[in-house]
């Protein structure tokens, strides 16, 4: 898996999450696994694909194509609306939402 910036570690929280509680609820240790691998799979092939589109750095390419000679100000390429959707966009991908986060938070007693 290729992941860019921070979000190897974010994952790996995630995967730490996904199997402990995998290896709490089941009758056995393969079982476990298997529950993770079905689990956390799928989530992490989002992320690569979305990664290969550019994932988080996609403002970075967005800023390059559009002003290949620099540009002093992020918002004279780039409106807050798009790079907030851009953002949204790769919160949602990798499991950043607000929501989402509150919701595991809940589950495993955590309050964020």
């Amino acid at each position: 898996m290729s992941l860019v910036g921070s979000n190897g570690a974010s994952q790996a929280i995630l995967d730490a999450e996904c199997l402990a509680a995998a290896l709490v609820s089941s009758s056995s240790i393969p079982t476990a696994l298997q529950t993770y691998q079905d689990t956390r799979l799928p989530a992490t092939a989002r992320i690569v694909l979305a990664n290969r589109g550019n994932g988080p750095d996609q403002v970075l390419q967005v800023a390059h194509e559009r002003a290949p000679d620099g540009f002093r100000d992020i918002r004279d390429i780039i409106s807050d609306e798009e790079l907030a959707g851009i953002g949204k966009a790769y919160k949602a991908v990798a499991g950043f939402e607000l929501e989402a986060v509150n919701q595991k938070a809940a589950a495993t007693g955590v309050l964020v």
